[in-house]
């Protein structure tokens, strides 16, 4: 437990090292929310609407991607990918503590920087948009939210590690890592919100884990989540984690043989 709080500590003081680093961090979070402002004030002038998303609904939604995106969206693979190329990764395993176990306490560690930073960001917008009533958002909601979001973070870690262990078997997993992020982009709805899509690709979207990355979650905050979808859509998520964790233990097991084999 020690260890645990250590690591995360650690990473926690690195992302807030300096002011220029904080300063990213605000440009990173308010620039696309900015830019997918006016881009979906232009295409729903007036009271049009697009996949059952209102002006004020779709500001909603941006926003809320972006903090879901700046709470899970953790860079592990790119991580492991410098890492197992470097070396760096024989460091850590000679510490009393799993490889998985590491970088889940640097992405916590990390993760809480980002909330310091962007969480009172985050509350004036919330109080504002329910002042205004462009939002259903309550106590339920908040709470079933911040669940939600909670496991989301856990899947994103599971999802993640295990992309970046490939780099135990190939080179270099840059093209590979920069393709993923756009792709996992697409389907997670940070681009636009899953709803727009046709049936096929929606029934498609659904069968896949990568909605719990951003389009899920929001949609709670806007109130399109009855309490018998998110006990649903819950139970199914908590079945892709288990899925995933057995898959890392399988990875990371086959990976760190490879490259004990490899460094010798």
């Amino acid at each position: 437990m020690k260890i645990n709080k250590s690591i995360a500590k650690l990473s926690l003081k690195s992302s807030l090292y300096n002011i220029s680093s904080i300063f990213i961090l605000l440009l990173q979070s308010i620039i696309p929310v900015l830019v997918m402002f006016y881009l979906w004030s232009g295409i729903l002038n007036g009271n049009r609407e697009i996949g059952g998303l209102t002006n004020s609904q779709m500001i909603t939604y941006y926003v809320g991607v972006n903090f879901i995106n700046f709470f899970i969206w953790y860079a592990i693979d790119w991580e492991l990918n410098n890492d197992i190329h470097s070396g760096k990764v024989s460091n850590i395993l000679h510490r009393p503590i799993t490889i998985q176990r590491y970088y889940f306490n640097k992405m916590i560690g990390d993760r809480i920087a980002n909330i310091i930073v962007l969480l009172p960001i985050f509350i004036v917008g919330v109080i504002y948009l329910i002042l205004v009533r462009q939002t259903n958002i309550n106590l339920i909601s908040g709470i079933l939210f911040i669940i939600s979001l909670t496991f989301t973070a856990v899947l994103w870690f599971l999802f993640s590690f295990i992309i970046g262990c490939l780099a135990f078997w190939f080179e270099n997993l840059f093209f590979v890592l920069l393709v993923k992020d756009v792709l996992i982009s697409l389907l997670a709805g940070y681009y636009f919100p899953l709803s727009i899509l046709p049936d096929f690709w929606k029934k498609v979207v659904n069968l896949l884990p990568f909605k719990y990355f951003g389009n899920y979650p929001v949609n709670i905050i806007l109130g399109n989540q009855p309490i018998n979808n998110w006990i649903e859509n819950t139970i199914i998520e908590l079945g892709w984690m288990f899925v995933l964790y057995i898959v890392l233990l399988v990875v990371i097991k086959k990976g760190l043989k490879r490259y004990a084999d490899i460094m010798g």
